[in-house]
């Protein structure tokens, strides 16, 4: 190479240099982040905060996915991910709302193209903000193929040296998040918002969430449900089994960093409501989980061999990290081979040897206490491993679950319900209607709808089809009601015979409206089914009436009478709410539409019929 190229190199690399140096110079002066909770689904409490990169507009950049290919294509991905990371960190530790909180962090997942990832690098960040690394989350976007990069295995064992955590972002959506999922194990996975969004109208979504969440937490893996903008996609996330949620319905991003909560009142305002028509197995639960004596990730293994010894009946001890959160269990058996050997526990008590508590941790399904027991069935089953389920309350130990108490708490919840439940349509029977009333009226600080349903020409049905056919058309009624549960969410009861009944706590009237409609003209149609084609044809039949007198009744429907009750100070009593029902059902069927609406304000009342 002549003096003339080197020169013209030279040149080249300080022009490129400069440029890389300007870049980051720009991006050090620009760049800022907002902060979005990420809370525990059944509590509100904020666990962590992700960092979303802002300003980037300001350097020219359309969108954040161009400003990382620019750097990719610049050489500086790695040094701009560090220069980031300070940010982002700097300013996290700057806001007391986040101290002792997670901070998620996206990674461009072309930094493990090269070993240079510096994971050493942020251990020293952390430690000059005194963050511990466990509370630092490092997510991958599905946006990039993760598993092609070169270096994956040999950054994420680097990082977990250092004690940092894992997320996959957008699951679901990308292009290798099932295989990282099965490689890896993730301690967070994040469902992508294509899936969250309609989630609670659209049942192949239920489906494949459900399943992501059951092999999620079967491997121990924390499910976040990302981009929840509605109470009803937060309810769907929550009765699927999600445990953490993030997006709109909670709060936005923001950059004004002191309007931060730790807790967040919306969740628990929802989940009040979403408790009191479900109900809760949360004491069940508590009477039958063993509080078994748990041990430290940090123990050294010659504790753990004298936790083995003091406690000779308990073959499983869970294993906790920092805030007694689990972390998984270990095993007698897997011990086995060292403490029967000769010199094993020498082996395993030698320092230099290095292996420690941490190479015998096996994971396990973890649920929170306020899931449905039937939801940690369903969990269970799911895993290959049976020796049973971690349950936490906000993610803090309060216990284990083993098979014999999930099925024996299975058969308690099982003959509770059937005391009351009706025999043949298996929804809630007339005492748990009362019940639920009587809840209702107590809670003067909500907004509640009931709506009594009762069919119409019922009796002259039965009399010519006989009660074969009058039970169809009841359990026709009761699987309408049913199928309508996911996308209005509320309390659904059977009085008895030809009577039911709904509860919804802070639903809009138009929202009740359309169920309540949706119900009648599902149920007029659909009851044509049970007819002969003479009488559908027809449109009526001729039957005796009450008095015995032969006459025309049309084909079977529904009237329903919906009485809203309004938040206020003065107290509805029961007798007055029944007599309001009695007066709705009588005028609702007198109305072509079928539906009465009444509505009773704690403090004046207003009737409103349709």
């Amino acid at each position: 190479m002549s003096e003339s190229d080197v020169e013209r190199h030279a040149v080249k690399s300080r022009e490129v240099k400069k440029r890389e140096d300007a870049f980051l110079a720009a991006t050090s002066h620009a760049a800022t982040f907002a902060f979005q909770p990420i809370v525990n689904i059944h509590t509100g409490r904020c666990i962590g905060f992700e960092a979303l990169l802002r300003n980037i507009n300001k350097l020219g950049y359309k969108s954040i996915s161009s400003f990382f290919d620019h750097a990719w294509n610049l050489g500086v991905l790695h040094r701009l991910d560090i220069l980031l990371r300070r940010i982002a960190i700097s300013q996290f530790s700057n806001i007391d709302i986040c101290q002792g909180t997670k901070l998620f962090f996206n990674i461009d997942g072309r930094c493990f193209d090269s070993l240079d990832s510096k994971p050493y690098e942020s251990a020293a960040l952390l430690k000059q903000y005194d963050i511990p690394p466990e509370n630092f989350i490092l997510e991958l976007s599905g946006h990039i193929d993760n598993m092609a990069t070169r270096y994956l295995e040999e950054s994420i064992q680097l990082c977990d040296e250092n004690g940092f955590k894992l997320a996959i972002d957008d699951f679901g959506r990308g292009f290798s998040e099932v295989q990282m999922l099965y490689e890896y194990q993730p301690n967070f996975i994040k469902i992508d918002r294509f899936f969250i969004s309609d989630l609670a109208e659209n049942a192949k979504k239920r489906l494949f969430v459900s399943s992501i969440v059951n092999l999620a937490h079967v491997l121990g893996v924390i499910v976040v449900a990302k981009g929840v903008e509605t109470e009803r996609e937060f309810l769907a996330c929550k009765n699927i089994g999600c445990d953490l949620v993030q997006g709109y319905f909670i709060a936005s991003p923001t950059t004004a960093h002191d309007t931060l909560l730790p807790t967040y009142s919306i969740v628990a305002e929802t989940n009040a409501l979403d408790r009191r028509q479900r109900g809760t197995d949360e004491f069940l639960i508590r009477d039958f989980i063993k509080p078994l004596q748990a041990l430290s990730i940090h123990n050294d293994m010659n504790t753990v061999f004298e936790e083995f010894r003091r406690n000779k009946d308990q073959s499983v001890f869970p294993v906790l990290g920092d805030g007694q959160v689990p972390q998984g269990i270990v095993r007698e058996g897997d011990l086995k081979d060292f403490i029967y050997l000769q010199y094993g526990r020498e082996l395993l008590q030698n320092r230099a040897l290095g292996r420690g508590l941490k190479d015998f941790l096996t994971r396990c399904p973890i649920v929170d206490i306020n899931t449905e027991v039937e939801k940690i069935l369903e969990i269970y089953a799911t895993g290959e491993d049976k020796d049973g389920i971690l349950i936490t309350e906000d993610f803090c130990y309060v216990g284990f679950l083993t098979a014999d108490a999930l099925l024996r708490i299975l058969n308690e919840k099982n003959m509770t319900m059937a005391r009351d439940q009706n025999p043949l349509t298996k929804l809630p029977g007339n005492n748990s209607v009362v019940d639920y009333l009587t809840k209702a009226l107590e809670d003067t600080g909500s907004d509640w709808s009931f709506i009594y349903f009762d069919f119409n020409d019922f009796k002259p049905f039965n009399d010519i089809y006989g009660f074969r056919q009058g039970d169809r058309a009841i359990m026709l009624f009761a699987d309408i009601l049913q199928s309508e549960k996911i996308s209005f969410p509320g309390f659904l009861g059977h009085v008895g015979g030809d009577d039911f009944f709904a509860g919804f706590k802070n639903m809009s009237a138009d929202t009740v409206r359309q169920f309540v409609v949706h119900v009648l003209d599902k149920f007029k149609a659909d009851a044509e089914g049970l007819y002969l084609p003479e009488h559908r044809a027809n449109g009526k039949l001729e039957a005796k009436d009450r008095h015995g007198q032969m006459r025309s009744f049309s084909l079977l429907s529904c009237a329903a009478a919906v009485v809203h009750l309004t938040a206020g100070l003065r107290p509805i009593e029961a007798d007055e709410l029944f007599e309001v029902i009695a007066i709705g059902k009588k005028a609702a069927k007198q109305l072509n539409s079928g539906l009465s609406i009444e509505v009773l304000n704690r403090a004046i009342r207003d009737a409103v019929n349709s």
